[in-house]
C-alpha cells in the first residue's frame, strides 16, 4: 500500500499559499540526481526555520508564505535545468510500504532522534513544560497522575514516562514499537530515583498487551496521528482503562498554514534518506529537541482531524467529561490561538488538540 497521505488538504487554506506550495513540490519531485539532495535539504530546512521567525510576527502570513515557497521553487527548478546537472547519479522514490514497513518507518524515525536527546531536555524541559501546561489550565498534574498506574502510549525514548513518574505516578508503563527508543528509556530511568516506578514494553498501540480495565490513566502525547489505526488506538485505550479512568490525549488538529507547510516539506523530502537529513542537521549543530521536531515534521506521516471530529470520536469510543487544554507554554500553537495572537488561526487552525477525558462505565 502507499505511505498514507492521511487526508486531503484543508479546504480552508489560501489558494495563493497552496499554489506556491504546489510549485515547490513540483520542483522537488523534478529532482533527478542524488547530487541535488543537499540543495533540497538546504531549502527544506530553511523553509522550516523561516516559518519559526515569520510566524512570530503579527503580519498576514499568507503572502509571506507564498513568496518564500515560490522563491524556493525557483531555486530548486534552477538546479533541475542547470546544464551542470548531467544526471550522473539518478534517483528514484518508492511510495509503497506494507503495514510492517510502515511501523518500521515510524519506529526508526523517532528512535534515532530520541537517543541524541540531552538529559536537560529529556528530564527538565519535558517536566517543566508539562507542569506549566497543566497549571495554566487550572489542573494539578499530581492529582491526575499521583499514586496512579499510568500507561504512556507511544512512549518513544521515555521522556514523558519520566515526567509522569516524577509527578507521582506509582507505576508508569511505557509502550512503543521502537526497540532502540525503549532501550534508551530503560537506561535513562536508571539515572533518576523515580525511575524505579517505570517499566517498558515493546508492543503496538493497536494491540496493547495489558488486561482489560487494568490501568488508571492512559497518556498519549502526539502519537496516534502517526499510526495506521487512529480509532483502533482509542478502542485499545478505552479497553485497558478502569471505569472512570482518565485519558490524556494530544493529537494535531487541522493546522492551517502550518499543516500546508509540514505536508509540503514531508512530500518534498520523500526522495532524501531520513538518516542523511538527520546527519545534516546534527552537523549544523542544531540542538536535539529541535532536530526531533524538524524530523517529525519532515518525515512522519500525519492524520489530521479537526476539533469537532476528534470530540465526536472520543464520545463514540466511550469517553465523556471532555476538557480541552487550551493553554500552554508560549511556543505552543494552541497558546497563541487561545490568547488571540493576530493571524494565529490562519497559521495554526485548530492547533494542538489536548484533552482530558473520562472513560464511561
Amino acid at each position: 500500500m502507499p505511505i498514507p497521505s492521511q487526508v486531503s488538504p484543508d479546504p480552508g487554506l489560501s489558494p495563493e499559499a497552496k499554489a506556491a506550495a504546489d510549485r515547490y513540490l513540483t520542483a522537488a519531485h523534478g529532482i533527478s540526481d542524488r547530487s541535488q539532495w543537499p540543495l533540497l535539504m538546504y531549502s527544506t530546512l530553511n523553509l522550516f526555520l523561516w516559518h519559526l521567525e515569520a510566524f512570530e510576527t503579527n503580519e498576514d502570513p499568507v503572502p509571506l508564505f507564498a513568496k518564500k515557497f515560490n522563491a524556493a521553487a525557483d531555486f530548486i527548478s534552477a538546479s533541475n535545468t542547470d546544464p551542470v546537472n548531467q544526471g550522473l547519479f539518478p534517483t528514484s522514490v518508492s511510495q509503497t510500504v506494507d503495514e510492517d514497513g510502515f511501523e518500521n518507518l515510524i519506529s526508526g524515525l523517532f528512535s534515532d532522534v530520541w537517543i541524541e536527546m540531552s538529559d536537560d531536555i529529556y528530564f527538565e524541559q519535558s517536566y517543566n513544560f508539562t507542569r506549566e501546561r497543566f497549571e495554566k489550565n487550572q489542573i494539578d498534574p499530581e492529582q491526575v497522575f499521583g499514586g496512579k498506574t499510568v500507561v504512556d502510549g507511544g512512549c518513544g525514548g521515555g521522556k514523558f514516562s519520566a515526567t509522569l513518574a516524577r509527578l507521582g505516578a506509582s507505576k508508569v508503563i511505557g509502550i512503543d514499537i521502537g526497540k532502540k527508543g525503549l532501550e534508551f528509556a530503560e537506561n535513562q530511568a536508571k539515572k533518576v530515583p523515580y525511575g524505579k516506578n517505570m517499566e517498558f514494553l515493546h508492543a503496538s498501540l493497536l494491540d496493547i498487551p495489558l488486561d482489560d480495565e487494568s490501568v488508571d490513566v492512559v497518556w498519549s502525547n502526539g502519537v496516534i496521528h502517526h499510526t495506521l489505526g487512529y480509532e483502533d488506538c482509542l478502542r485499545e485505550f478505552h479497553r485497558i482503562l478502569k471505569p472512570g479512568g482518565t485519558l490524556f490525549l494530544y493529537v494535531n488538529g487541522r493546522m492551517g498554514l502550518f499543516e500546508l507547510l509540514q505536508d509540503s516539506l514531508r512530500k518534498a523530502m520523500e526522495v532524501v534518506p531520513r538518516l542523511l537529513f538527520q546527519h545534516f542537521l546534527q552537523q549544523l549543530g542544531i540542538n536535539s529537541g529541535r532536530i526531533y521536531w524538524i524530523m517529525d515534521c519532515c518525515y512522519a506521516p500525519y492524520e489530521w482531524k479537526g476539533r469537532e471530529e476528534l470530540e465526536d470520536l472520543l464520545v463514540a469510543h466511550g469517553f465523556d467529561n471532555l476538557k480541552q487544554l487550551v493553554r500552554g507554554v508560549p511556543s505552543d500553537q494552541i497558546e497563541q490561538i487561545s490568547q488571540g495572537i493576530p493571524y494565529a488561526r490562519v497559521k495554526y487552525g485548530d492547533g494542538q488538540l489536548k484533552y482530558l477525558a473520562t472513560k464511561t462505565g
